[in-house]
């Protein structure tokens, strides 16, 4: 009766060993193919050499990387401003009339008027395009081109997700705003962008392929599927 015991509870406990084995197996391999897709959609998006884009009438020879709608445009807007200052002066009785004095006031004012403060505003809301030439935004109400050919600098804020960019033939930077959820999307697709332009794309397609090859590599292993036994030397 024992032995009974024990055996039901050691098929049990391997039961349930199993069970585990196979969930870690599954999360691990469900982690592992989301991991591979996006790798392989960063690679497809690297070799693609961009293509059209509805909305924009593209120059010759280029070709669009990226398009993100509901986008915002932000400018600094002043806040409503005050006037500060104060008045001094004398008052000279000059009769009465009806029982009442009346009297004449003399005085001076001074003072200034003091503006509000800067603060980023969303002034139009639309459609940025990254393409291997230029990076634009268009609503609306507001137009923005950022020619590759006069960029200065361009500056990613990940966190806040929005990116500032500065070129020659604009006296105030374009900053553009989409959301945290969505700048290492802007990010890979600014970059891909810039690399074409460059001339340079090759490099980043190298370092694709090899990152998906690595991960295929590091596919995990069904343990339900025993390692091959070695054969018994003779």
């Amino acid at each position: 009766m024992f032995e009974k015991f024990r055996s039901r509870r050691q098929a049990a406990e391997a039961s349930h060993a199993q069970a585990k084995s196979e969930k870690s197996f599954n999360e691990a391999l469900s982690a592992w193919q989301a991991s591979r897709d996006q790798a392989a959609s960063l690679l497809a998006t690297a070799t693609s050499g961009g293509g059209a884009a509805e909305g924009l009438v593209l120059h010759r020879g280029e070709a669009c990387y990226g398009v993100l709608q509901s986008c915002s445009l932000v400018e600094e807007r002043r806040g409503q401003g005050h006037y500060v200052g104060g008045s001094t002066g004398v008052s000279i009785p000059i009769g009465s009339l009806g029982g009442r004095s009346v009297r004449y006031r003399v005085g001076a004012s001074r003072g200034h008027y003091v503006q509000g403060t800067p603060t980023p505003t969303s002034v139009a809301t639309g459609t940025a395009y990254f393409t291997n030439q230029r990076i634009v935004f268009v609503s609306a109400s507001q137009t923005r081109e950022c020619a590759f050919s006069k960029l200065v600098a361009i500056d990613h804020d990940d966190q806040a997700g929005s990116m500032t960019i500065s070129v020659s033939n604009r006296q105030h930077p374009t900053v553009l705003a989409y959301g945290s959820g969505v700048a290492a999307w802007v990010d890979f697709r600014v970059d891909i962008a810039l690399a074409a332009f460059r001339g340079d794309l090759d490099q980043i397609v190298t370092q694709l392929t090899e990152q998906l090859a690595s991960i295929d590599a590091s596919k995990p292993v069904d343990p339900s599927i025993a390692a091959p036994v070695p054969p018994t030397p003779a």
